[in-house]
């Protein structure tokens, strides 16, 4: 478990705008990387991403030697192996294709330990292999755990104000690609249904004392976003070098 002075909790609850990475591929290196380049956290891409269970596990070690906080994103708000990666040491799970609060309950029930959910308990990495005490990391678990929601389903969208309201949710999370093409425009991000939908969920974050997140293509779609409330904010590893290979690219043809 990460210390409480460095936790991804910790932070979120000091109200702190953090920003992170996608990671596509099970590469220690990028982690290292992002976390010399002064990045809060990285998600492990276990949706669209190249992982397996070892890699998620090596790719974890090698973040948390790296000082820098995981979540993992698994392949559905409904997979059956979501607590694995928290024995490995994840510090949170994103939860894609949510459909409704009934969805999201089972969800937070997969990684949480009784009473608050349902999480096997066993000696594992993220209890040093069961030198922490069981209590202990019963107890520090559920608390420290991070649980995001992607809003990105009409059925989401319509219940965000419920599912922000649920007691172990802690991120309304913005996936801009699925949420324009549930709301008909997809990939139109001027649209205007997708601009209300934004300050919606925003809202529904703030009054439910949670956080907003999304995720970005360009660094410009920051400070609006911040004025909405916006606090948890990602990109991609895939953007990070393309971006920074087409400028490499540039100056070499001008």
């Amino acid at each position: 478990m990460q210390t409480p002075q460095t936790s991804l909790r910790t932070r979120l609850d000091a109200g702190e705008t953090l920003l992170g990475s996608f990671m596509t591929w099970g590469v220690g290196g990028v982690a290292e990387l992002l976390s010399l380049a002064g990045f809060d956290f990285v998600v492990l891409d276990n949706e669209h991403g190249s992982f397996t269970s070892e890699s998620i596990a090596s790719t974890l070690a090698a973040a948390e030697a790296a000082g820098l906080p995981s979540v993992v994103r698994v392949p559905s708000c409904a997979f059956l192996e979501t607590s694995r990666y928290l024995d490995f040491g994840a510090a949170g799970t994103l939860f894609p294709r949510a459909e409704g609060l009934q969805m999201v309950r089972a969800a937070v029930e997969s990684v949480k330990f009784a009473p608050e959910g349902k999480r096997g308990l066993a000696g594992v990495r993220a209890n040093k292999y069961g030198n922490i005490p069981l209590p202990t990391f019963v107890s520090e678990s559920n608390r420290q755990t991070i649980v995001a929601i992607q809003i990105e389903t009409a059925g989401a969208l319509a219940e965000v104000e419920e599912i922000a309201k649920e007691k172990n949710v802690d991120v309304l999370y913005v996936g801009p690609n699925d949420l324009t093409q549930a709301l008909g425009a997809p990939g139109q991000l001027d649209n205007p249904k997708y601009q209300s939908a934004l300050g919606r969920i925003a809202t529904a974050a703030r009054e439910a004392g949670k956080v907003a997140g999304i995720m970005l293509a360009r660094i410009e779609q920051i400070p609006p976003l911040r004025q909405l409330g916006y606090r948890f904010f990602t990109t991609s590893d895939r953007t990070l070098f393309l971006q920074s290979a087409r400028a490499w690219r540039a100056a070499i043809v001008r």
